[in-house]
């Protein structure tokens, strides 16, 4: 008997790549299909932004799952660097998109170049952070799990979410950020993220302890992190009342 049967099915094709396309391909095809005159925006000098931002991403999180699964199984690149290389660009190009949406945002008048700027100095915080912690721990270890890493990373990024929705909001509007639609968004985005890095965590805690659950767990945060991120991030700036925002998305 199988005694691992939510370890095969997370790695299976089926949850891993087939699986994660279906919002973001659905998401595609309504954005190109769908009328113009799909809500208002919360913000509308950052209506463009937000707008490309979406079909960018919803675009990459399709690219994701098959460059970190069949693509880099494949003879051309099995046994290179590209199979390290390959999965750390699109953790870091998906919490690129977290921070990049946020700061595009708060601060709409600055350029794409400068916000970019911002987003990407940010993003590194927490794989250096990570770096520091995985060498301090060989140190007094011989050998780590495989799933460390990877919950060190995930704390780190849970821990940012959580500073900068409590911190750098209000630093960033200059204004309460309880109450204020903008600020009540860049909250909403900061706790989606901080959501599945939290299920991701709490998955990996119990794959480290043996238990086999842990990888139907992580199949939770995956489709919240793949499959509705961008309709997340989308229907929340565009499901704006006339009162908080006043352009078409389109």
């Amino acid at each position: 008997m199988d005694a691992t049967p939510f370890h095969d099915a997370y790695y299976s094709d089926l949850q891993s790549l087939y699986g994660l396309w279906v919002i973001p391909l659905a998401f595609l095809v309504w954005r190109f299909t769908s009328p113009p005159e799909v809500g208002r925006a919360l913000v509308p000098e950052a209506t463009r932004f937000v707008s490309g931002l979406t079909i960018f991403f919803a675009v990459a999180t399709m690219l994701d799952p098959f460059s970190t699964g069949p693509l880099i199984r494949s003879d051309a690149l099995a046994d290179t660097k590209a199979t390290s290389l390959i999965p750390f660009f699109f953790v870091l190009l998906g919490d690129l998109r977290v921070l990049l949406l946020a700061i595009g945002v708060a601060r709409p008048e600055r350029g794409l170049r400068q916000n970019l700027g911002w987003a990407a100095g940010t993003m590194l915080i927490v794989p250096v952070a990570t770096a520091a912690v995985e060498i301090s721990l060989g140190l007094f270890f011989d050998e780590l799990h495989g799933q460390i890493r990877w919950m060190v990373y995930e704390a780190g990024f849970l821990v940012l979410c959580v500073a900068l929705s409590r911190r750098w909001v209000p630093r960033s509007l200059g204004g309460d950020p309880l109450y204020t639609p903008k600020a009540t968004y860049l909250r909403g985005l900061f706790a989606y993220s901080a959501a599945y890095y939290a299920l991701w965590l709490a998955a990996d805690v119990l794959i480290v302890a043996g238990l086999d659950v842990g990888w139907a767990i992580r199949m939770v945060p995956n489709q919240l992190y793949y499959g509705f991120w961008v309709v997340f991030a989308y229907a929340r700036f565009f499901s704006a009342t006339s009162d908080e925002g006043g352009k078409t998305a389109r």
